[in-house]
């Protein structure tokens, strides 16, 4: 971590990038690190494959994020990566060595590809906030209300509410710093997770009906085609924020938890939620995706049947 605290005070123009579809450990510990940076005086330019989530929106620094397609052949000096399992996650149209020189991975998925020339991957850590907090004292910058608010997001969402077995001691502590911050737990909360889209809980609705049971393999899953999301109304945003997988997860008797939906012409996103005795990272390797022990994914290509073939086929054979 003092190498990556180094490299990023002796860089002028750092680029920052969240991953596909971005969640609140993408949005928060990256724009905590590039409002830091700018307070040091260094350039920083954060840039994102799709848009922020609405839940999300409220953040700090949220407006200052641009598209890559803005970028064009703009140069930097380093790219520094939080919560980027691997160098496909952030969506450069381009190889990231075309951007820069150098390439920081600070992150905390076990799946991590360990690339770049500066590497931190500690996948005790329960969400990328924690090492950017850590990145923040390393540098010597004091965490304000608006650090507390991008870090507290990140951490919050990342543990699911401290619900998560990845929530740690650590997790607790740091979240009692950034409340001693400034932060209110209800109000970010209510942000958060109360200001859903009718879309999205009509998409909601359609998710529930299409359950799908196979308690042989302790599976149960859910199926959103384009037709679902045309006749709610819906974004791939709002399946992303009201948490749609989580519900098969709750069932009694279901270890794993899945979600296949449709996200583009050919391509399925597969998303898998486990109890603990599944480790769905490594089901989701086997199929070109990663994760966490409890919390993994997958984009497959073809049509939502294909990818149905593949999810049993992953469980039919573990």
């Amino acid at each position: 971590m003092k190498e990556i605290a180094q490299e990023l005070r002796a860089a002028r123009r750092i680029l920052m990038s969240l991953h596909r579809q971005p969640d609140g450990d993408s949005i928060g510990s990256t724009l905590a690190i590039a409002m830091a940076l700018r307070r040091l005086g260094q350039e920083v330019t954060v840039t994102s494959p799709d848009p922020v989530p609405h839940a999300y929106d409220f953040l700090p620094g949220v407006e200052t994020i641009v598209p890559w397609r803005e970028l064009g052949s703009a140069q930097f000096d380093l790219v520094a990566l939080y919560d980027c399992a691997d160098e496909r996650r952030p969506g450069a149209p381009r190889p990231l060595r075309d951007y820069a020189p150098r390439i920081l991975n600070v992150d905390h998925h076990a799946t991590n590809s360990r690339f770049g020339d500066v590497v931190f991957v500690d996948p005790v850590a329960a969400a990328s906030a924690e090492l950017a907090y850590r990145t923040l004292e390393l540098l010597g910058v004091t965490v304000d209300r608006d650090l507390a608010l991008l870090l507290y997001v990140g951490l919050e969402t990342d543990t699911g509410g401290f619900r998560y077995a990845t929530t740690t001691p650590g997790s607790h502590r740091l979240a009692a710093r950034l409340l001693d911050a400034g932060i209110e737990p209800g109000e970010v909360s209510e942000l958060v997770y109360e200001r859903q889209s009718v879309g999205g809980l009509r998409l909601l609705g359609l998710a529930l009906d299409s359950l799908r049971l196979r308690p042989e393999l302790s599976l149960a899953y859910f199926v959103l085609g384009d037709d679902a999301f045309a006749e709610a109304g819906a974004t791939a945003q709002d399946a992303e924020t009201i948490g749609i997988v989580d519900y098969a997860r709750r069932l009694e008797g279901i270890e794993v938890a899945g979600l296949l939906r449709s996200d583009g012409p050919g391509e399925v996103k597969l998303s898998l939620r486990s109890k603990g005795q599944v480790n769905v990272a490594e089901l989701a390797a086997r199929i070109g995706g990663g994760g966490h022990e409890r919390a993994a994914g997958a984009t497959l290509m073809g049509d939502l049947a294909q990818a149905e073939e593949v999810l049993l086929g992953l469980f039919e054979r573990r």
